[in-house]
């Protein structure tokens, strides 16, 4: 560890990014933080205490394509004429990257109403792509790897694994030698990673498979040989496979009170969401909280626990007679996980 350094920048609305500098040949880095000034000066001051500069680096790698993992990979690029490698799928998004956020922006508009979010909120958001399109911007990739890749960064040599589902771009960089890997976000220590939904993750049916294909991806990382996982946000994770086994039962909890919800009837994903989060939180973030919910209810409905009700522009989801009992504690499968209701302890407290 001592030939890897971390640089934490900050990141607004999160706190902070992790960036990983490689200090073997090439000279690495490993993400690099939002287009921001705050976060341009705080990766050159870290590199400065590790005895570098950006005009040091030689090559940039990234574990997805979203604004806090390769916002400043441009102006890298552009001060130290470092080589770009990144996975196919990002080079593309990349290349394209103000026109593809138009694009998000569209189909997420889309989604949101067809979910029941009002006109008015999906107006009121606007500034998340204000933030979106100031956090980043587009670059040409030097090198693009594809799954099962190997390439050469900060003396080691790194195997691309991909593992789509918190986005479509997700990319481990594992070091097969010393038990070691970069995860961007797709395992965090403290929470469980959102999984977004775009066009290019719908299947034939129309239906997204986001999380369903992200918890099976987490099954893969949880049989790799790895002692220590260094992730976008956050501590390190050094016992992975008993934190991808923890994973299920958060999503457990989650479709227990989506189904609690739906005990009352049928309802859209937003009004779902006003039944999660506080108001505040539904308002701002309402393409988050509806990417956190349908993902939700794709467990529910791969399970046959609830059903989806697709009609004039928008989707209601009701419980199947399956989904009643699972609301009084049969077992429940979550992505292959049998799983039961955990009883509740004798002397806990009502909050």
């Amino acid at each position: 560890m001592a030939s890897i350094a971390t640089i934490a920048l900050p990141l607004e609305h999160v706190g902070s990014v992790n960036t990983w500098l490689l200090r073997g040949d090439p000279l690495t880095l490993i993400d690099t933080g939002p287009r921001d000034d705050a976060a341009l000066a705080a990766l050159e001051d870290g590199l400065r205490r590790a005895g570098t500069r950006i005009e040091d680096i030689e090559l940039v790698l990234a574990t997805h394509h979203h604004l806090d993992h390769v916002g400043l990979a441009a102006t890298i690029q552009r001060r130290s004429g470092a080589a770009v490698a990144v996975l196919g799928r990002l080079a593309d998004y990349a290349e394209r990257y103000a026109a593809v956020v138009e694009e998000d922006r569209g189909f997420a508009h889309l989604l949101m109403a067809h979910h029941g979010v009002p006109e008015q909120v999906i107006a009121d958001n606007e500034p998340f792509w204000d933030f979106i399109r100031s956090g980043s911007e587009g670059f040409r990739a030097d090198i693009r790897l594809a799954d099962g890749d190997r390439i050469q960064a900060g003396g080691r040599a790194l195997r691309v694994v991909a593992r789509p589902g918190h986005s479509t771009t997700d990319t481990l960089f594992v070091d097969d030698r010393d038990a070691l890997a970069f995860t961007g976000d797709h395992l965090l220590s403290r929470i469980s990673s959102n999984t977004e939904i775009y066009p290019a993750d719908r299947a034939d049916d129309g239906r997204a498979r986001s999380r369903l294909r992200y918890l099976g991806n987490l099954r893969l990382t949880a049989e790799m040989p790895l002692a220590r996982l260094l992730t976008g946000h956050g501590a390190p994770v050094t016992d992975h496979a008993r934190l991808v086994e923890a994973r299920p039962l958060d999503h457990q909890r989650r479709c227990e009170r989506i189904v609690a919800i739906l005990d009352g009837g049928a309802r859209t994903a937003y009004d779902i969401a006003r039944g999660l989060w506080s108001a505040r939180t539904v308002a701002e973030q309402p393409l988050l909280v509806v990417w956190e919910v349908v993902g939700h209810l794709e467990l529910l409905l791969a399970t046959g626990h609830v059903r989806e009700q697709a009609g004039d522009g928008r989707s209601l989801f009701t419980l199947t007679d399956a989904g009643r009992a699972f609301r009084r504690g049969t077992p429940f499968a979550v992505a292959g996980r049998r799983l039961r209701r955990r009883p509740a302890r004798a002397h806990s407290r009502q909050r």
